[in-house]
């Protein structure tokens, strides 16, 4: 029991984060106007079609992180599109393990973008290219070390 009570209050605390970042548009407006329902049921014949071309792929492992993260992006859609009301939305306990995991993969790929640009930034004030050269690689083998 006590696991479960920590990872409810860490989920409440992240949940509380979430809501305290300002809202970056307004998803009220999506799929509004005269085309409004074709655009949305086209979004998601798209959407769908991403997952049965997952089924292609031969890879074992790359085919379940495939799915898994096109379900948890699938469960943030259905969040967004409940339109903020708790009553409209019911998820599976699935569901929200993949929407965490979709989370923390975006997470990360936000902090190599910003790894990567700060390499870029650093090359281009190292100098000259010998010692430009020298910091990029101490720079690669500290992230292929995963010590950033």
């Amino acid at each position: 029991k006590q696991w479960y009570q920590r990872r409810v209050a860490i989920t409440a605390g992240i949940v509380e984060g979430l809501l305290s970042c300002p809202d970056t548009f307004d998803e009220e407006q999506l799929f509004k106007g005269p085309a409004a329902e074709e655009i949305l049921n086209e979004f998601l014949v798209h959407f769908r079609n991403i997952s049965q071309i997952m089924d292609c792929v031969t890879c074992d492992k790359c085919r379940l992180w495939g799915k898994i993260q096109i379900r948890g992006l699938g469960t943030a859609l259905k969040i967004l599109f409940s339109g903020g009301k708790p009553e409209n939305l019911n998820l599976e306990r699935g569901e929200v393990v993949t929407l965490f995991n979709a989370f923390n993969q975006l997470s990360h790929s936000l902090h190599y973008v910003k790894v990567f640009k700060d390499q870029m930034d650093y090359k281009e004030e190292a100098g000259p290219a010998e010692e430009s050269d020298r910091k990029q690689e101490n720079l690669f083998n500290t992230f292929t070390r995963g010590e950033l």
